[in-house]
């Protein structure tokens, strides 16, 4: 129940840091915005768990740089393909990594998810697709970079769950965030210009961004998948599309129609049935 409830909180602060993104990618260039994210997240880690980073560091090495690297490829191919596509395409393509967990986990394990979980994952699809209203034309480059980006979010999530059942989540986070920064950093280097810091533009949401959205947020993850199943797991933070939803028409003053009502409803429904699946599991 508490990996459920962090898992939930990941869900509602994404959710809520999608006005705050919005308005920094205006300001900062991308893997400028996502080095300073990632680098003060790791910074953060490193000055309340020092001691615990500083014992585990050799043994989350190798964990913690495979899932920030795959962390890294999953954002920037998202953030490329948004250049091509729209946001509510690409938000649907995206949370088809529900899907595809745990299929790629029946494939590597050989253990059948259940019918239920099944359920559950094409009924989260279907409600990101009610949520989507941009979902007309051909098929281009943006929509082929966004469905690489759910791919490495499914082998993300389920890299997770192999490293941090074996390590201190806490260390691995940290050696997550660093090696994300370091891609972020170099990317920014060959691509991109140095950033221009014009007064104090964006400090307040990039300030709610670092804290919240990132440190809090991608630690609790991992934390929470040291004992949630990856199947279960994404169920719950597709609730992030639902949160974001209401963060825009809240903040933004987007439009929401009954299709998008609809979808969330569905997703909820859900995240309902992937709870209730272990319960009813074990009185059967």
């Amino acid at each position: 129940m508490l990996a459920d409830l962090g898992l939930l909180y990941c869900a509602l602060f994404w959710g809520l840091s999608f006005p705050t993104m919005k308005i920094l990618v205006g300001i900062y260039p991308t893997s400028w915005l996502l080095f300073l994210r990632f680098s003060a997240g790791a910074m953060m880690i490193y000055a309340f768990f020092h001691r615990r980073i500083n014992e585990s560091f050799r043994k989350v090495l190798k964990g913690g740089v495979i899932i920030g690297v795959l962390l890294y490829i999953a954002i920037t191919t998202q953030t490329i393909g948004l250049r091509y596509i729209g946001g509510g395409r690409s938000a649907f393509i995206s949370a088809t990594y529900v899907l595809m967990v745990p299929f790629m986990l029946w494939a590597l394990e050989r253990v059948f998810p259940g019918w239920m979980t099944i359920f559950a994952a094409c009924l989260c699809v279907a409600g990101m697709y009610l949520l989507a209203d941009d979902l007309s034309g051909a098929v281009n480059t943006g929509d082929i970079l966004t469905l690489v980006c759910a791919l490495t979010f499914a082998v993300q999530v389920i890299a997770i769950s192999r490293y941090a059942h074996d390590c201190d989540p806490v260390a691995l986070s940290f050696v997550e965030f660093v090696a994300f920064a370091l891609m972020s950093l170099l990317s920014s280097l060959i691509f991109e210009s140095p950033a221009e810091y014009i007064s104090c533009n964006g400090l307040p949401e990039l300030v709610f961004t670092i804290i919240f959205a990132t440190f809090g947020c991608y630690m609790m993850q991992i934390i929470a998948q040291k004992y949630a199943e990856p199947s279960h797991a994404t169920i719950i933070m597709s609730l992030e599309s639902v949160f974001g939803l209401v963060a825009s028409v809240v903040f933004l003053n987007e439009s929401v129609s009954l299709r998008m009502l609809t979808g969330c409803a569905m997703i909820f429904i859900a995240v309902l049935v992937s709870e209730l699946s272990p319960i009813i599991r074990k009185r059967k």
